[in-house]
């Protein structure tokens, strides 16, 4: 059952092509901003879990080989808590300077910081 006007003219599939693509776009800009922001989030707590789960985990260690509980427990849980800490502070300015490196200027042009002059 074709059409009966005959096969589509290549500039009307074009523009049809076109259109489909940019909607696309769009929709997939919102997603990866949401995303990124997600996973950004994701990485931070866990920086912060993980740092606090190995010092409670060597302080436990400790105590039980040593037979000192809980006093070194209390202690590397907080050295593993400032260890997170420090940890999330490392990945969110590394986070911060990816995304100023690949900030767009107002003309269009890309910035690229990691050249003098940020041009």
């Amino acid at each position: 059952m074709g059409d009966l006007n005959g096969p589509p003219q290549p500039d009307d599939v074009d523009r049809r092509l076109e259109a489909l693509k940019k909607s696309r776009q769009e929709k997939n800009e919102g997603r990866s901003n949401q995303g990124t922001a997600a996973g950004i989030a994701f990485r931070l707590v866990t920086e912060l879990v993980v740092g606090i789960a190995v010092g409670t985990g060597i302080g436990w260690f400790l105590d039980d080989l040593l037979g000192s509980a809980p006093w070194l427990l209390i202690l590397f849980f907080f050295l593993g808590a400032a260890a997170g800490l420090l940890n999330v502070i490392r990945a969110s300015k590394s986070i911060d300077h990816a995304s100023k490196a690949h900030e767009i200027d107002k003309d269009g042009t890309e910035k690229d910081e990691s050249k003098p002059g940020g041009a």
